[in-house]
Parts: structure tokens; C-alpha cells; sequence
């Protein structure tokens, strides 16, 4: 009952009543891939400040690694340089 509406829509709007690949798991696939998708996009709209508080939340831990990550190197590479 609520699977029907998002494959409707798919098929109907989205150009998904033909599928581009061969055999049976890949156009599984690519309806799954299709489903999250179209899912992902009607939470956005309803939640767009949660969505958005994560986004940047994730990004900033990204960030943070990859600073700390770099601070590492060049020390790592500067006491090298000097021993």
C-alpha cells in the first residue's frame, strides 16, 4: 500500500517505465536506488533544517579529520626533515 505511490511516481514522472540495464537485479537496483532517492527528497522538503544541521554537522567532523590528519603529516614530515 505505501510502496505503490513512489513506484507510481517513478514510472510516471520520473521516466523510470523503461529501465537501461540488463537482467532482473539490475533494474532492482536501479528502482531501490530510484525509491531512496525520491524518499531522501520528499524528507528534505518536510525536515530542510534537520537535513541541513546534519549536513553541516558531517561536513565540520570531515574537516576536522582532515586538518588534523594534515597537521599530523607535516609534523611527521617536519621531525623527519630535521632528524
Amino acid at each position: 500500500g505505501t510502496v505503490e505511490p513512489v513506484f507510481g511516481s517513478l514510472t510516471q514522472y520520473y521516466g523510470l517505465n523503461k529501465i537501461p540495464v540488463l537482467g532482473i537485479d539490475g533494474a532492482h537496483k536501479t528502482m531501490l536506488m530510484a525509491a531512496i532517492a525520491f524518499n531522501i527528497k520528499k524528507y528534505m522538503k518536510c525536515h530542510p533544517k534537520k537535513v541541513a544541521e546534519m549536513a553541516l554537522h558531517k561536513a565540520k567532523n570531515y574537516l576536522s579529520d582532515q586538518l588534523d590528519r594534515f597537521i599530523y603529516l607535516l609534523e611527521a614530515e617536519f621531525v623527519f626533515s630535521l632528524g
